[in-house]
């Protein structure tokens, strides 16, 4: 009965230990991906010293710059089914994003974005094509929608366009296991991955998160025609680049890379030509809300123990519970073989004894 016992505890300390190496090597990256499915909204409140507004109120556009201005920012992301990367067995998913920005005194859409990327579901990173014969993902998936300048009739919303384009960096989040190291972030206003630089740890809403400084620097954004009086000039006319610089701060759990919060300072403004005549259309800030923070710190606590439980917790458990098993088996066969009673010697007799 010992020695069954003991092989019996054998076989269960193999066995856990197995699952210490499995789990983590194998379990986890199978499972450590984002969900296909996304329909969520996050907001970004702040104010800006100084907004450019057009406004249509039904004798063409007119632009104005406002100032002071308490600004709502609500980005929606939502999965595309329809394209061919999301399959269940996938990789890859493929999310849109739809932000707009408007201004709380009156409810004027101050901006407006939308892009589509298709991203690694593990690292977060846009896939970006190196000319590959089977590429991750279609050159369709991923693009920049482009808001034409202009509408065709007056009330009628400016036609778009998709560009085509890669979004490389991280795009919606970071790497499950998140490290502290610099990362190259996709940037929306560039259109370009910036590098995000590790600054510390720090506690959000009872979370620790690692801090993440992304800077933007100076940067031209394009050209566009704007009116004369806009950039101080007294043709009805101008053409004039758009400027634009800005600081990112995240602030990412890492165990499951979740941005629990999220600070935006931009700046923006019109040049014209070598004038160093310049407006500012943009100076502001803008955060997640205390609502969006908590909703983020929900999803981390409903997450966060089920993959530790993967990749260290598990693990660690099953590897010490296993180490355990083992030693008390090999302890239990040991001392069956010492208590086995010795085997006495045959008896022999003498040589014609008896004659």
């Amino acid at each position: 009965m010992r020695r069954a016992f003991g092989l019996i505890l054998l076989a269960l300390g193999v066995f856990a230990v197995a699952g210490a190496v499995l789990l983590p090597a194998y379990v986890y990256p199978k499972l450590a991906k984002v969900p296909l499915d996304q329909d969520s909204t996050s907001v970004l409140e702040g104010t800006a010293s100084q907004v450019l507004a057009v406004t249509d109120k039904g004798n063409g556009p007119v632009s104005e710059i406002r100032k002071d201005a308490d600004l709502v920012a609500t980005a929606h992301v939502q999965a595309n089914f329809a394209a061919p990367e999301m399959r269940e067995d996938t990789d890859y998913a493929v999310w849109l994003l739809a932000v707009q920005v408007t201004d709380k005194a009156d409810g004027t859409v101050l901006s407006a974005s939308k892009r589509q990327v298709c991203f690694d579901r593990r690292t977060g990173e846009g896939y970006e094509p190196h000319g590959e014969t089977d590429p991750k993902c279609d050159i369709k998936s991923s693009y920049v929608t482009e808001l034409q300048p202009e509408a065709p009739k007056q009330g009628e919303k400016p036609p778009e366009t998709n560009e085509l384009k890669a979004q490389p960096g991280l795009n919606f989040k970071f790497p499950f296991g998140t490290e502290q190291q610099d990362y190259k972030v996709y940037d929306d206003n560039t259109g370009a991955a910036v590098t995000a630089k590790y600054s510390g740890t720090e506690t959000v809403d009872g979370i620790e998160t690692y801090k993440f400084v992304q800077n933007i620097p100076d940067t031209k954004l394009g050209s566009k025609d704007v009116p004369g009086s806009l950039v101080g000039s007294t043709d009805s006319t101008v053409k004039a680049d758009l400027y634009y610089r800005g600081v990112n701060t995240l602030w990412v759990e890492p165990v499951t890379g979740i941005e629990v919060k999220q600070q935006q300072q931009q700046h923006q403004e019109l040049r014209v030509g070598t004038s160093g005549t310049s407006t500012v259309v943009f100076d502001g800030t803008l955060a997640y809300s205390p609502e969006t923070v908590a909703k983020m710190a929900d999803q981390v606590n409903a997450n966060k123990g089920k993959l530790e439980l993967l990749s260290t917790t598990g693990p660690l458990w099953f590897g010490i519970g296993g180490g355990v098993l083992i030693i008390a088996s090999i302890v239990l066969l040991a001392r069956r073989r010492r208590a086995e009673p010795p085997v006495p010697p045959r008896r022999r007799e003498p040589v014609g004894a008896g004659r």
